[in-house]
């Protein structure tokens, strides 16, 4: 997988925002392709960062 995949808590804490924050934002993504890491944490693929970092 090439494209660099990031948890709520990663992506928070780098744009300086709660992760109720980026949860929120979250949930007007679709949720069909959500993908989840070995330890069940989501994990936000490039595109859906882009769209919480707007």
């Amino acid at each position: 997988m090439s494209e660099k995949l990031k948890t709520i808590k990663e992506l928070a804490d780098e744009l300086g925002l709660a992760k109720q924050t980026v949860q929120y934002h979250l949930k007007f993504l679709p949720t069909e392709n959500r993908q989840k890491n070995n330890s069940g944490s989501i994990v936000l693929n490039l595109e859906e960062q882009k769209f919480i970092k707007k």
